[in-house]
């Protein structure tokens, strides 16, 4: 029997109203900056995963006293620690082929498990010095496909409204942990010892690979796209790989050594850490929308002023009130530098191109990080920490100089 006309139009209406509550979700999500309302829940699943993971990470700043207390002596600590910098470096450059092979999301999750599986195994292994050097491999293997493959997919998920200042928040995720995890696994660490600390440190790791799951793959690129050396090296990009390296060398200065520098001065090191990392959540948050118009190379250019005046007071300065302004000076270049860097290597390409350019700008981040700060202990031992800071800051004054005379000198289309 036929329906009436009233009945089949009521049946109409019904199918229409979610389809249209759908597409007005969508476009509300796309006026803020994602590709759909779907996208956005997977960019706030994925930055809640880089948060989690790296809370995790954050751990690694106790493991020189975990590896003391197990009977090690400097000489094995510093292998421990500094081997760990040779598959970060190679699985960072390697991370745009594995994502082309296997998918980006596939490499997201395959880094937070190695990452998991390599930091919890050391509950185990640490007393052992070949063990643990395992279990230092395979973490640093995850740790470097981590950045580039969380990076793309984060990206994936934003069109080109608020570009800059979305993918500044998600960055930001993998430094937000660093003001309090550390703290947190000391005190883990002091009251029950190591294999506590490695457990609470992993927990957060298996909800960070949870929230891998439920989210839409990015397609595969196409064939011979994968590492991508000639789109990560076209146009103005390695000017940007140049600038990231700097940006790179400076994190690693700070990671590495601005802890002795400040012990020898008798100032406490939360006077530069928390408020570098609360400088640099609160730009990002609060003032990276409004650098979305300007020119990037001198945004590029005053975050490493920022950083050469940061370095500069680190040289001279004996007081926690000046350290902590070298903290927000430095926080507040820091901020600005990575991200704006990585959405001008990615400008211009599909989703699924741009792990192999990102997998190469976060090579020459990640060599800055860990392999730098062997030729800086060389001029730290030649002539003293306050020296070695003054140096590195002239290196950051002068690759502000040449990104603003070349913005000043051909403005960017």
């Amino acid at each position: 029997m036929a329906r009436p006309a009233a009945a089949r139009a009521r049946l109409s209406a019904s199918g229409h109203a979610p389809r249209e509550a759908e597409a007005a979700r969508d476009a509300r999500a796309q006026a803020a900056g994602f590709v759909d309302a779907r996208g956005r829940r997977e960019y706030l699943q994925f930055a809640a995963s880089a948060f989690l993971i790296s809370f995790m990470y954050s751990h690694a700043a106790l493991l020189a006293v975990v590896f003391e207390r197990e009977g090690f002596d400097l000489h094995d600590t510093g292998l421990l620690l500094s081997l760990y910098a040779g598959p970060v470096v190679l699985f960072t450059f390697l991370s745009g082929a594995v994502s082309a092979r296997i998918g980006v999301l596939n490499s997201c999750r395959l880094a937070v498990a190695l990452m998991a599986m390599g930091f919890f195994s050391l509950r185990y292994t640490a007393g052992s010095f070949w063990p643990a050097l395992a279990s230092r491999l395979a973490q640093g293997t995850g740790q470097g496909l981590l950045l580039a493959s969380f990076v793309t997919y984060g990206q994936s998920r934003l069109n080109a409204n608020r570009f800059v200042y979305l993918i500044g928040l998600f960055s930001s995720m993998f430094a937000l942990a660093q003001a309090f995890a550390p703290p947190l696994g000391a005190a883990v660490l002091n009251a029950f010892g190591a294999p506590a600390m490695f457990l609470e440190g992993s927990i957060p790791a298996l909800a960070a690979f949870a929230l891998t799951f439920g989210v839409r793959p990015i397609p595969l690129p196409k064939a011979g796209r994968g590492l991508d050396l000639k789109a990560a090296l076209a146009r103005s990009r390695p000017a940007s790989l140049a600038a990231i390296f700097v940006n790179g060398t400076m994190f690693g200065f700070t990671a590495s050594f601005l802890a002795a520098l400040l012990e020898a001065r008798a100032v406490p090191i939360g006077a530069f850490f928390l408020a570098s990392t609360t400088t640099l959540f609160a730009s990002r948050f609060l003032a990276m929308g409004v650098f979305e118009t300007l020119d990037r190379r001198l945004l590029v250019a005053c975050g490493f002023l920022c950083q050469a005046a940061s370095l500069a007071l680190l040289g001279a300065a004996g007081v926690s009130w000046l350290v902590a302004v070298a903290g927000i000076l430095f926080g507040a270049g820091y901020s600005v530098i990575y991200p704006v860097l990585s959405a001008a290597v990615s400008a211009g390409l599909e989703p699924s191109e741009r792990a192999g350019p990102q997998a190469l700008f976060n090579t020459a981040f990640n060599v800055g990080i860990f392999l730098m700060p062997y030729p800086v202990a060389l001029l730290i031992g030649a002539f003293g920490y306050g020296a070695s800071a003054f140096c590195l800051a002239a290196l950051a004054l002068a690759s502000a100089a040449l990104l603003a005379a070349a913005a000043l000198r051909r403005p960017e289309a």
